[in-house]
């Protein structure tokens, strides 16, 4: 299988085809990011090889991958979107001394290559209509927020224009209109969809969980479809414990941080909820404060645990169970009587 690395541009693409042993058959670019430029592009490719017979690697470039990733996707290419910071990395170890767009398409075909990357399946509409739909709520509230300042300095200002703070007030209040009107077309979405609407179900059932953040935590992990243990959910939130050692020196642990920023914000603003329920998550927080730990340190155990617990509740397509407890003969799991301590 030949593999076709692209380097993505906002108008622009650069591409470069290797074989398996990485001997580069021929490269373009630029080639224009549009439907008529990856046409084109196609009909070079078909030149060399059947479209079931290649791989095409590219970057998550902002938007500008998606097109290029449909058009391929619909030939039937298999298709990989890795994370820029994996390109970033592979150049580094190489010793790249320049960046252009060619070098980077070559770089981008040689991890393609050597590293032979999974393969990128379209989510479903709704889901992608919900995770834009969640991502511009988070820009709205930005947003309000900056206007609910700017509206406070005027009123504190020794003396303020009235049209000045009118058409501050008037931005403000669209804002939040917005934002109102951005959770009813979530809302919408997902009772329309019954696969969303029962995993959004599930994870509300989980102490902390609440609407926008089961719904931002559904879309940004895509219904949860490439993850199966609660290890590679706190990777993809970039949880996981980053240990630092070498020889006989021993440096503080932290936590990675190498994963979805979003995800992370969620899961700490949830833990802050949590930590306060009648729920065995605010018994599990308790039990780390009074074992020394910091406090930030126990919310993000919290929040790395209702993580694993909501990945478990969908999956198991079972609610969350605050009585739940495995059986000791290896059965399976049995619900107890035994209430939390509060």
């Amino acid at each position: 299988m030949l593999v076709l690395g692209m380097d993505v541009g906002k108008r622009e693409l650069f591409v470069q085809l290797q074989d398996t042993t990485g001997s580069s058959l021929g490269q373009r670019g630029p080639v224009a990011n549009t439907p008529a430029g990856l046409h084109q592009l196609s009909d070079w490719v078909h030149k060399w090889t059947e479209p079931t017979q290649l791989h095409v690697v590219m970057e998550a470039t902002n938007v500008y991958w998606e097109r290029c990733a449909h058009h391929f996707q619909s030939l039937d290419c298999v298709v990989s979107v890795v994370n820029p910071a994996q390109i970033k990395y592979v150049a580094r170890s190489v010793l790249r001394r320049g960046k252009t767009d060619v070098m980077d398409a070559e770089l981008i075909a040689r991890y393609g290559v050597v590293m032979h990357p999974g393969g990128w399946t379209p989510p479903s509409t709704a889901l992608s209509d919900l995770k834009q739909l969640t991502r511009e709520r988070e820009a709205v509230l930005v947003r309000r927020t900056q206007e609910q300042n700017h509206l406070q300095a005027w009123q504190d200002a020794h003396r303020a224009s009235e049209t000045v703070v009118k058409l501050t007030q008037q931005r403000l209040d669209l804002m939040v209109g917005q934002v109102g009107e951005i959770e009813a077309a979530m809302r919408a979405l997902i009772e329309a969809d019954e696969t969303l609407s029962q995993q959004l179900k599930l994870l509300l059932s989980v102490p902390g969980f609440a609407f926008v953040a089961a719904a931002t935590i559904v879309a940004e992990t895509v219904g949860f479809a490439h993850l199966e243990t609660g290890r590679e959910i706190s990777a993809a939130a970039g949880m996981a414990p980053s240990p630092h050692q070498s020889g006989a020196k021993r440096g503080q642990g932290r936590m990675s941080k190498t994963g979805n920023a979003r995800l992370r914000r969620i899961a700490y603003l949830s833990a802050l909820g949590a930590s306060t329920s009648h729920s065995r998550m605010r018994t599990y927080s308790r039990h780390l404060r009074d074992t020394g730990k910091p406090a930030k340190v126990a919310l993000v155990a919290l929040g790395r645990k209702l993580f694993i617990t909501g990945l478990a509740v969908v999956k198991s397509g079972r609610p969350y169970q605050d009585d739940f407890c495995r059986s000791q003969d290896g059965t399976g799991p049995t619900p107890t009587t035994a209430q939390p301590q509060t």
